[in-house]
């Protein structure tokens, strides 16, 4: 029996979870969950840096039976700088800090767009590494002067346990700054900051790289730090040019592909190419995940409106069907004081009945998420010139049912979802093949097929749902 740990950490939450493998099944076991959320201080977003080391530490003194390693992912873009003696010169900024917007069409200014996507292969995004550096340099430059190590958010926690000071590829490639040969783009660098910035240097995941200081048993161990390249390699994909969404927080949508698609096509769709556990490349769609519904569920808590998910389904099957939409990927959506009134402000620009009743919310967010992934998708098969019949879904938003059978709906596509801890998984899996346990992404999804129950949903009701797709797109359109 060998047992492994591993830290997930998203952008609302994190947990660590210990996983055995008996050389046929997998069983998991979660040992610790905490709150994860930005801190708002000095008109800025930063995450709770110390927290998090805290939160670490006690989650690995909870742990009881020997384990051979830790592994520990993120969500992406996100960074700490340290200085000559290892410690942090500010608190990491948070994505959702707005500090960076600005310097999107400064960049633009110096490099065109296109140009960008094309030698980074990333969707040009504000909250990427490279413009959130850009924020840093212009607004506190004396960061950068102090700065001797960047080391990407997991990378970062690693080096807190282990002093390890290394960046794994699929977290790096979240960041506008690595190249197609997979390194550090120098080029870029100087273009925007008249120097190479002091990055550690970019590793490939599946290694052991150190030991936990606290506890040397353990040893630390590279694995995929971006949470979704983590979540991709545990869903037990089997069928050809079958499509992946990873939902949590953040909705993300794409494919496995050998090399970077960076055609015009693909820059002026917005989509996006990060690493994989294999050091390839998903094509992917970054989207929003389930952060407007966990906005909505904090105000109506604070009016004292509490619901258990299945008081959630009870009010969404009472609410109209396809009564309002909106486009969940709107800038409106992204982190407004008050998300009830930002969907309020959308319907009325729209010219659309407001949602009135808690149900009416819930059930314009989960059609409106639905269809917004089935119109990616579309795009996506038209750009990669490719069909397909199945879509895999794994993490939290896999135990909303309704989500899942509206996404087969809305996509007509067979929908297979499971496992729910997908990152956490496709974490473990990595620490066992650096263990020498597993030996290729094959075998590891196919462990997960052999361990962990699968749904599958098929389309249902497809001329109500073609006619709210066409509604819907032409909202998008207007």
């Amino acid at each position: 029996m060998t047992t492994v740990l591993a830290y997930d950490l998203g952008a609302s939450s994190g947990r660590l979870v210990s996983q055995k493998f008996n050389g046929q099944t997998l069983t998991m076991n979660e040992i610790h969950r905490f709150q994860n959320k930005p801190v708002h201080e000095n008109n800025h977003y930063y995450w709770d840096y110390r927290n998090l080391v805290k939160e670490l530490n006690q989650g690995l003194n909870k742990v009881t039976s020997p384990a051979k390693s830790l592994g520990i992912d993120t969500w992406g873009v996100d960074f700490g700088l340290l200085n000559k003696t290892g410690q942090l010169v500010s608190k990491p900024f948070s994505y959702r800090d707005t500090h960076s917007v600005q310097y999107v069409q400064q960049a633009t200014k110096q490099l065109p767009p296109q140009t960008l996507f094309e030698q980074t292969g990333n969707e040009i995004s504000a909250i990427n590494t490279l413009f959130q550096l850009m924020a840093i340099q212009s607004q506190y430059p004396q960061y950068l002067t102090e700065t001797a190590e960047i080391l990407m958010m997991p990378n970062l926690l690693m080096h807190s346990l282990s002093g390890v000071k290394l960046n794994e590829f699929t977290i790096a490639s979240t960041s506008q700054l690595v190249d197609k040969n997979q390194q550090w783009d120098k080029n870029i660098q100087q273009t925007f900051f008249n120097q190479t910035l002091p990055f550690a240097p970019i590793e490939m995941p599946h290694q052991m790289v150190g030991t936990i200081k606290n506890h040397p048993s353990i040893q630390m161990a590279l694995v995929p730090g971006h949470d979704t390249a983590c979540a991709l390699s545990a869903l037990p994909i089997q069928r050809p040019n079958a499509l992946f969404i990873s939902i949590g927080t953040w909705g993300l949508i794409g494919k496995e592909i050998k090399e970077p698609i960076t055609t015009a096509e693909a820059f002026q769709q917005s989509f996006t190419n990060e690493g994989t556990s294999e050091g390839q490349y998903r094509f992917q769609k970054n989207a929003m995940g389930f952060w407007i519904l966990q906005k909505c569920r904090e105000e109506w808590k604070q009016q004292g409106i509490h619901f258990t998910y299945e008081q959630e389904i009870n009010a969404l099957q009472q609410a109209k069907s396809f009564n309002t939409f909106i486009d969940p990927d709107d800038d409106l959506f992204f982190n407004p004081v008050s998300m009830l009134q930002a969907i309020k402000k959308y319907c009325l620009q729209t010219n659309q009945q407001v949602p009135i009743t808690p149900g009416e919310y819930i059930r314009c967010f989960i059609e409106s998420l639905a269809l917004k992934y089935a119109y990616t998708i579309k795009q996506m098969e038209k750009i990669t010139n490719t069909k397909t019949t199945d879509i895999y879904i794994g993490g939290g938003g896999t135990q909303n049912t309704n989500l899942c059978q509206f996404i087969a709906n809305a996509s007509n596509k067979i929908v297979h979802t499971g496992p729910t801890e997908a990152s956490s998984i496709g974490n473990g899996l990595s620490q066992l093949r650096a263990l020498g346990e597993l030996h290729s992404i094959e075998e590891g999804r196919q462990l997960v097929a052999n361990s962990f129950e699968m749904k599958q949903y098929e389309p249902q009701h497809n001329t109500e749902w073609q006619e709210a797709f066409d509604r819907f797109q032409q909202l998008l359109h207007m």
